[in-house]
Formats: C-alpha cells, structure tokens, sequence
C-alpha cells in the first residue's frame, strides 16, 4: 500500500501538478487585461507610474521566467504576496477562506451519498414502478439544472418567501456557533452544491445494483433463506459500490470548482469569493495559489476513493 502510493505521488501527482500550474500561468499571463489596469482610473495617475509598478511586480519579464520565479517560491513553501495594495502573504489568504469551502465541499459530498445512494436503492429495489419513474425523471433534472439556477430557486423559496433559512453569510458578528447554527447556514449551499452530485449518484447506484442482484452468490443467499434486506445491504451493497467510488475520484473536481460559483451566490466567506476577486483584479499569485490548492485536494481525493476500493472489495489489493 505504501509503495502505491507513492507510487501515485511522486510519478503521477507531481508531473501533473507541474504540467498543471505551467499550463495555467500561462492561460492566466497571455490573458487579457493586467494587475495594474484598476490603477488607470486613478485621476492625474503619471504613467510612469504604471511602469514602475509593472517592473516592482516583475510583470516586463517573459513568461517562463515569471513562471520560475513563481515555481521557485513554492517549492520554497512560498506561495508569495498578493498584488493589491495590502500586499498579503497569499498563504495567509488561503489560510482565512480555505476551511470554510473544504467545510461546505465536504458536507455536500456526504449529503450527495446520504441522499443518492438510498435512493438509488429504492429505486432499484421498484424497478420499473411509478416511483421509480418519477425519480429517475427528478435524477435527470438534477443532471440538468444549472447549479446557479437551483441555488437561486432555493433562495427564493426557503430564504425569501418562507423565512426558514439565512439568504446568505457564515455566522454574523458575535453570534454563537452552535450546531443548529451550522446546519442553518450549510443547507443550502450544500444542496445546491451537491445536487448534481445527488442526481448521479442516484442514476450510478440503481444501475449498479441492477447489474449485481441478479448474480448467482445472491440467489444463493435469497435461497438460504436471508432476508431481502440483509441480502441488499450486507452482500449486494459493497459490491454495487465499486462503480460509485470510482465516480467519487471524478465528482471531487465539479464539487470545488462548483464551490466558486455557489460561495458567491450564497456570500460564503470560502476561496470561490477570493478567486472571482482575484480573477477580477488580474491578481497572479492569488489565481495560482488558489488554484494549486484546488489540484492538490483533488488529487488526495481521488487518491482516497481509489484507496477506498480496498475497503468495498476485500479481493482488491495494492502491492
């Protein structure tokens, strides 16, 4: 096990981070606009100016040589400062916004199995019944709803018209964090989150099912006279889940890059907010650092759902 990963670490991670983050510098630098363009609505602004501050930023250097330097720091474990005019460590940024958004990507993640995977059970167990129809039709608008769209709805609805749930923010100036608080302000950006991931899971967990009940092991356990429930859920289900682990390495990277576009509808104080600033102001190493965050919990995700076959399918081994 330790040999595979790392295995997966050094000759996969690595190479991919690298290819990854030269790739993007380079998408960000060849971009139009620059990190001094908000400078030029400044009245009586002396150009000269302007080119001072693009040579203290090192922005009159080629691309490859920013991107070395910018390489260079981060393997030094620095991720460098920001280009406004505070100045900040990126990492210190990072640091402020980065728990709220692995907070809301992972419990929109367990809300998504919470909720798809009974009801890709139940759906299979009713295959071809009125219910089953019905939810596999709300599976395939789930698929097809923009997240944005649905998060809006949900606003609307619960924040809005009914008053049940805050529109928006994590936790007001002096309010106590309890966990009614926290269930309060997460459920609607989780589930606005998690709703494709909900829908696919469902549509993956019945078809997977499907394919595993009609095995001969299974008759011989139904035959044995176990029940149908100790059947589905002590031998049918493990199995049945491969398939959905493999699609976990997969849901990881929709889950943070849909993360930006919901913690800005919902003004959560996660990394979507500081990336759609940083995006806006042509900030180079905040984008990087963000995104170089983003990769590597990618990454560790997808390295966790294929670690995680072992514990589905005791035939699966990593020497």
């Amino acid at each position: 096990m330790g040999k595979y990963i790392a295995r997966r670490i050094f000759f996969q991670g690595i190479p991919v981070l690298l290819g990854f983050t030269l790739l993007l510098y380079f998408v960000i630098t060849i971009a139009p606009g620059s990190p001094v363009n908000h400078l030029r609505g400044i009245p009586d602004l002396d150009p000269q100016v302007l080119e001072e501050r693009k040579a203290q930023l090192g922005l009159n250097d080629s691309f490859i040589t920013q991107y070395l330097r910018w390489l260079g720091q981060v393997l030094k474990g620095d991720l460098g400062y920001s280009f406004d005019s505070a100045r900040r460590p990126v990492s210190a940024l990072i640091k402020e916004r980065m728990p709220a958004t692995i907070l809301l990507s992972v419990v929109s993640i367990i809300v998504a199995w919470l909720i798809g995977i009974p009801v890709g059970i139940f759906s299979a167990r009713r295959q071809y019944s009125t219910l089953d129809y019905v939810l596999t039709f709300l599976a395939f608008v789930g698929i097809s709803v923009p997240s944005f769209f649905f998060g809006l709805v949900l606003l609307y609805v619960f924040a809005l018209k009914l008053n049940w749930l805050p529109a928006g923010g994590f936790f007001l100036a002096g309010e106590s964090r309890t966990l009614l608080g926290y269930v309060r302000y997460l459920t609607l950006p989780a589930l606005t989150l998690g709703l494709g991931t909900i829908a696919s899971i469902a549509r993956y967990m019945r078809a997977s099912l499907l394919e595993v009940l009609p095995q001969d092991y299974l008759r011989t356990a139904k035959a044995k006279g176990l029940k149908e429930t100790a059947v589905i859920y002590k031998h049918a289900l493990r199995n049945a889940l491969i398939p959905i682990l493999t699609l976990v390495g997969f849901m990881i990277p929709s889950i943070f890059s849909g993360a930006v576009i919901v913690e800005n509808i919902f003004a959560w104080p996660g990394l979507g907010s500081l990336a759609i600033q940083a995006v806006t102001e042509r900030n180079y190493p905040v984008m990087m650092g963000i995104n170089l965050m983003f990769a590597i919990l990618i990454f560790l995700g997808s390295l966790v759902a294929d670690l995680s076959y072992v514990w589905a399918d005791p035939r699966i081994r990593y020497e």
